[in-house]
């Protein structure tokens, strides 16, 4: 079985996939209790890690063989790809300077 490493054709793959199963994004959302768009973002390779984690599941395969680009090859979860002093905000937040009001 090839898994499309294309996010939009891995989401097809999967909608295609949990079908044969007689399942449905919608269907894996109600019994989560969470949207279908939360579900489809998962499928996708974004959102939340448990809702990949109950894709996976469902197809019965691992997260990591469903989501390679997430993991290492250790298997473990790759974290956030972005710079953590990014998200930091400088003195003063949005203010030019404190003479600006």
């Amino acid at each position: 079985m090839s898994i499309p490493k294309n996010p939009a054709e891995r989401r097809a793959w999967i909608i295609y996939q949990l079908r044969l199963r007689h399942l449905s994004l919608r269907a894996l959302a109600r019994r989560e209790g969470v949207s279908h768009q939360a579900v489809s973002a998962a499928a996708a390779g974004g959102g939340h890690r448990p809702l990949q984690e109950v894709l996976a599941a469902a197809l019965g395969l691992t997260p990591q063989s469903l989501f390679p680009e997430l993991y290492d090859p250790s298997g473990n979860r790759v974290g956030p790809t972005r710079d953590p002093q990014r998200s930091r905000r400088g003195p003063g937040g949005n203010a030019q300077s404190e003479e600006a009001a």
